[in-house]
């Protein structure tokens, strides 16, 4: 009945900063731990609430106090530091992944992506793009292609996007949607080229 109560807590009652931080510190004190979903789900109400700071202190806590993490959990911590536009931090969380055995998923590289996106790193999104295809660093979904489509149009790199929307084509597994061609064709109306 625990999880079931903290989960109702933590998306009902945790409002501002200062429920969050009275929660985590009951939370840490009961024994046996909550676990660690309801741990990520009180760090992904805190990033919403944009106190990315805060998360990451938190996340520091209980890696310092032993309590387990998930690739939800490392995710949250990349994306914090994606947000505060540390993406340089959010490579060195990524080492967390491999250092407790965790395989980075699809949307960890994805809210790396948009961190450098963040950041105006436009080669270093591509470089890191290109390395997930190549080295098969995750399984890659229509959401990763969009996420670099959108990054490099946003950025006025409309044809390097629809190389990509190429690569999409000819990797065969995920094919292109609506969003991703409506991104290019609003992009590529944006530089005056409607026909």
């Amino acid at each position: 009945a625990l999880p079931i109560c903290f989960t109702n807590v933590i998306n009902n009652d945790v409002n501002n900063l200062e429920d969050a931080v009275g929660l985590y510190n009951d939370m840490v004190r009961i024994r046996p731990l909550p676990s660690v979903i309801q741990f990520t789900q009180l760090l992904g109400r805190i990033v919403k609430m944009k106190h990315y700071s805060s998360a990451i202190s938190i996340f520091k806590d209980m890696w310092f106090l032993g309590i387990p993490v998930d690739e939800y959990t490392l995710t949250i911590l990349i994306n914090s530091y994606c947000l505060l536009e540390r993406a340089d931090l959010g490579f060195c969380a990524l080492g967390l992944f491999f250092k407790n055995g965790i395989a980075p998923t699809v949307a960890t590289f994805g809210t790396l992506l948009r961190g450098l996106f963040r950041q105006h790193m436009i080669s270093q999104a591509q470089e890191l793009f290109i390395k997930i295809i190549q080295e098969k660093l995750c399984e890659s979904n229509v959401v990763i292609f969009g996420t670099i489509i959108s990054g490099l149009c946003k950025a006025g790199s409309t044809s390097k996007a629809i190389e990509f929307l190429r690569v999409m084509g000819k990797e065969g597994r995920v094919k292109p949607n609506a969003i991703i061609y409506s991104t290019i064709i609003d992009s590529l109306c944006k530089d005056k080229m409607v026909d």
